[in-house]
């Protein structure tokens, strides 16, 4: 199910790019980062004038647009649609070079003006321009506004070019607030359009499509949707709608984990944006060179792309972009075990992800910052973090899958309305052969009157043409049982990888293992029956030695091998039922439900041996440390209480040298030997 509406999309972008190539020498203006423009009723001077300006600021030559522009003003009618016009080229290259604030008080005196003059186009044209500039600032609430304003007017006029570029818009909104169902029915909607002649920005749609499949990680159909953007960019020869494009192909690139083609695509869009002079684009593409650099291991050269990235946001006032540039710093100063510097970046990025929508950029700088706050003493906060992190992970997790699920479920909403046009068809080619079948008898019964061997033959046809009649119909019936029978198998289609997905949800997708998630769940449910019947539970909390220095001398692919190696020998020792689970990083936790302390101290002791004597040519030797706590019932403990236990255990195990296992209330680490004695 989740092919076809790829394949669907793909169909209907290929008829939707056929009617751009016919209508693309109609086009006013060129290069147009904003939305299109519509023709207006201007003399051909002005209109020959501000063709020019728009060209020379796509080619980021800005001194010599503002004096064509200005010759233009010279030549505009005050207070008209020509006035509109000249402040409007004037807002695209106020926009192109960052300057929104600018740009945004241009945009208001159009619509004031035109509203003042009555003129729906221009007001529509303007919120719509007005939407852009504040989604570009990040302020998607109002912005969304703006677009369903803009809609409004563009449906009253019946304009269909500017229906579909603001159904275009307001896909890409719905995609940045996580309506990924919304999105793309808006998205949809506007390919349509396009399909029927409509006029608007085709490889815009490309783009936002590519970008909704690389939120969903589905970075092949993500990059075809791009480089079908990116060709239709090239097609048009305006380097302002290529610059963005090449942007979030290394973004795609980046996020698939390919960050050596990622950088390659990021500098390519640098370069593009440097040469228009466009600071949006340039903070665009240098987010993404770091990102690249950082997943390369090349730390300094990460650092100062990502210092020149943050500048330039900071000028142009990119508030969430800026945030998004301290938290990958912050990210570099961590591994350079600057901590102080990076948790200093982390407070300054983290007001904006909790105030926005970006709970995974959230969650990942909770993530790094746990270790560094613990490291620095602040293990109250550390824990009030990973608290709220469980949450976040959760909400996460359910979003994720309701996102892949209402996709499918748009998807197969697309296929059933089609499936009942095609029913209601045939249902009416069965009607009219019943109708033709009684226009045949109402023509032998009127001319029944004029001779028997007339009857006879007329007789003779008729049986001749129902038999045929009836094959048809018995034909369309076949075809209609077919097609119910497509619709259930679809159905169940549908209900089975809804089901795989939420079993995907519970496992952890490096080691294959169940996630903390899930842990989580079981450990609640064994709690309380420990608790009721008080019988013994026991954890035992499991961290990889020295897992950072492996990271940084071999690399994350090793890193993570490793980690797939210890979770298969883990589980290979454990009885069959009991459960294993990567409660986060390199850290591993398993749930021994009626072990006493002595018997999940044996039981730890085991595991710890058991991967000490670990050996593989292609990855290093590791040792683990191991926190046990246990319940002994204690019926007012609670269940994090637990967890305390065994994470200070293991902070014991830790500071007593690694490689040994610590049980809580003891404090004297477990060693190979204390186990073959009985202890």
């Amino acid at each position: 199910m989740r092919r076809i509406l790829p394949l669907l999309l793909l169909v209907q972008l290929s008829t939707a790019s056929c009617v751009y190539a016919q209508a693309d020498a109609e086009r006013w203006s060129t290069g147009d980062p904003l939305a299109p423009s519509a023709p207006v009723l201007i003399a051909a001077p002005l209109q020959a004038r501000l063709v020019e300006a728009e060209r020379l600021a796509a080619s980021g030559d800005f001194a010599m647009a503002a004096t064509v522009l200005a010759e233009a003003a010279s030549l505009a009618r005050a207070d008209s649609s020509e006035a509109d016009a000249v402040d409007r080229v004037a807002a695209q290259i106020e926009f192109r070079r960052g300057r929104y604030v600018e740009a945004l008080r241009l945009q208001r005196v159009i619509l004031d003006r035109a509203a003042k003059r009555g003129d729906l186009i221009s007001v529509a044209r303007a919120e719509t321009d007005l939407a852009i500039l504040l989604r570009r600032q990040g302020d998607l609430s109002p912005s969304l506004s703006g677009f369903e304003r803009a809609l409004t007017l563009y449906r009253q006029i019946k304009d269909d070019n500017g229906i579909a570029d603001v159904l275009t818009h307001i896909g890409l909104i719905r995609l940045n607030q996580g309506l990924y169902s919304t999105a793309l029915e808006s998205l949809r909607e506007s390919l349509k359009l396009q399909q029927g002649g409509a006029r608007a920005e085709l490889e815009r749609t490309y783009h936002y499509l590519g970008l909704l499949y690389a939120g969903l990680r589905e970075y092949e159909t993500a990059r075809s949707f791009l480089d079908r953007g990116l060709a239709e960019a090239r097609r048009l020869a305006d380097p302002s709608r290529e610059a963005p494009l090449l942007g979030s192909m290394a973004r795609t690139a980046n996020l698939a984990g390919s960050h050596s083609e990622a950088l390659t695509l990021a500098l390519e869009a640098e370069r593009l944006a440097e040469r228009l002079g466009s600071p949006p684009g340039q903070v665009y593409a240098l987010v993404e060179n770091g990102r690249a650099k950082l997943g390369l291991n090349k730390l300094k050269e990460a650092r100062e792309a990502l210092q020149r990235g943050a500048a330039i946001a900071e000028r142009i006032g990119q508030r969430g972009t800026l945030a998004r540039y301290r938290a990958l710093l912050a990210e570099v100063a961590a591994r350079e075990d600057r901590r102080a510097d990076a948790l200093a970046l982390w407070e300054l990025a983290l007001p904006e992800f909790q105030s926005g929508d970006d709970q995974p950029q959230l969650l990942e700088s909770y993530r790094v910052m746990i270790p560094l706050l613990r490291a620095q003493g602040d293990s109250e906060r550390a824990l009030d973090i990973a608290i709220e992190s469980l949450g976040l992970q959760e909400q996460i997790s359910g979003l994720d899958m309701n996102r892949r699920v209402a996709v499918m479920e748009s998807a197969y909403r697309a296929q059933e309305s089609e499936r009942q046009i095609d029913l209601l068809q045939r249902d009416l080619e069965i009607q009219a052969l019943k109708l033709k079948q009684e226009e045949l008898a109402r023509w032998l019964a009127t001319f029944g009157v004029f001779s028997l061997l007339l009857i006879a033959a007329l007789l003779a046809l008729r049986y001749r043409e129902s038999r045929r009649l009836s094959r048809q119909l018995s034909e369309a019936n076949a075809e209609l049982e077919s097609s119910r029978s497509a619709l259930a198998e679809a159905n169940a289609e549908l209900e089975h990888r809804a089901e795989a997905l939420a079993h995907a949800a519970s496992i952890d997708p490096l080691t294959g293992i169940a996630n903390r998630r899930a842990f989580v769940d079981r450990y609640e449910s064994h709690w309380a029956n420990a608790i009721s019947r008080h019988s013994p539970l026991s954890i035992a909390l499991i961290d990889v030695d020295h897992f950072k220095r492996i990271n940084d001398s071999a690399g994350h692919a090793v890193g993570d091998a490793v980690l797939c190696a210890l979770a298969a020998t883990l589980q290979g020792l454990l009885r069959a039922g009991t459960l294993l689970a990567r409660w986060g990083g390199e850290e591993f936790v398993v749930l021994l439900p009626g072990a006493t302390p002595e018997a999940a101290a044996g039981a730890a002791e085991r595991l710890r041996a058991a991967v000490e004597a670990m050996h593989s040519d292609e990855l290093p030797r590791v040792t683990i440390s191991i926190g046990v706590a246990s319940l002994s019932g204690r019926s007012r403990l609670r269940p994090e209480g637990l967890f305390d236990e065994a994470d200070a255990a293991l902070y014991a195990a830790k500071t007593a040298g690694r490689n040994r296992v610590v049980v809580a209330g003891d404090g004297e680490p477990l060693r190979s030997e204390d186990t073959a004695n009985g202890g």
